[in-house]
């Protein structure tokens, strides 16, 4: 017991392991899928079970959780919201408009993670850390695919709701973050199940609704029952079950341990590995083919994660 207490993994290391695992999970999402589940609903069922799964972990401790969640009311409700609007957002501007605007948007993440960590917890930012961001936006733009013989489509096309919902998605996600790391004392169960469950009740009102484009309006919610009794085979939601127990819980108990332990700059970094290993994991599997812009923007992004560990000794910008 004594030799568990003490050990005290590195948090960026869980981190990194975090977002690995958040970058390849379009893997288990995709077999999921394509035994029938539509991806809004394969993430209802994933989040609802993940949040009532950390529910019962947090059992052994529920009077420890419920004097956090009192304590830290504001922080709980803004990650109740920003959790449950950052997931969601994402998803529906993936499936809505064009993934290399949303993926840039989404990602500007570092950028919000700084600027929110300077505001709420007074970190402080230096010269590198400054350069390590750029450097990070650069590599995310040529890992998502922007060059300059595109650069003019790009910005041609008209601002769109996934756009928007991009961007929105990337700062809510930073705030999240950003909470859990003010919020650090609490216990890591409760934060994580708050999160989760606005997750879970975002993404009921969005198949509900039959929002994300793969619903109809307001009989959304008919044609889940419908799905339910009749086209999805009963494995699927069992995998998707399953995918909610083990793969969710793992990202999200990962990331959230790592966000809670670093400064907000440094943890954005670290997050933006989900990208390189989406893409790299695609490359090895044969579904996509990174040219040679798209390898040096892997090896920005990396290089930033890297160096930014470095920087901390660097003097700080006046403020």
């Amino acid at each position: 017991m004594n030799a568990l207490s003490r050990f005290s993994p590195n948090p960026a290391v869980v981190l990194l392991f975090a977002s690995i695992l958040w970058g390849s999970a379009w893997i288990p999402l995709n077999a999921i899928q394509s035994m029938g589940l539509q991806h809004s609903q394969l993430l209802l069922v994933a989040y609802w079970v993940g949040s009532l799964l950390t529910l019962l972990l947090a059992v052994r401790s529920w009077q420890r959780c419920c004097e956090d969640v009192l304590a830290n009311r504001k922080e709980f409700v803004g990650i109740l919201l920003f959790g449950g609007v950052a997931n969601v957002s994402f998803s529906i501007a993936l499936m809505e408009g064009n993934v290399v605007r949303v993926m840039v948007l989404f990602y500007l993440l570092p950028v919000w993670s700084t600027l929110l960590g300077k505001w709420w917890l007074q970190e402080s930012i230096n010269l590198v850390k400054t350069l390590m961001i750029a450097m990070a936006l650069v590599g995310v733009a040529m890992v998502a695919g922007l060059r300059p013989d595109n650069l003019d489509v790009f910005m041609a096309t008209p601002w769109g709701l996934a756009d928007t919902l991009g961007l929105v998605a990337g700062f809510t996600y930073a705030a999240n973050n950003v909470l859990f790391r003010k919020t650090e004392q609490a216990q890591l169960v409760a934060k994580v199940g708050v999160m989760l469950l606005g997750s879970a009740l975002s993404l009921t009102l969005v198949v509900a609704l039959g929002l994300g484009g793969e619903g109809g309006g307001a009989h959304g919610a008919v044609a889940v029952a419908q799905d339910v009794a009749t086209a999805v085979p009963v494995w699927a939601w069992l995998a998707a079950v399953l995918y909610g127990c083990t793969w969710l819980m793992l990202m999200s108990f990962g990331s959230q341990w790592g966000v809670s332990k670093l400064p907000a700059s440094r943890s954005a970094l670290i997050i933006i590995m989900e990208l390189v290993t989406a893409v790299l994991s695609a490359e090895l599997l044969g579904e996509s083919a990174l040219d040679m812009a798209g390898w040096l923007g892997c090896g920005l992004i990396l290089a930033a994660s890297i160096l930014d560990g470095r920087s901390e000794t660097q003097p700080s910008l006046a403020t």
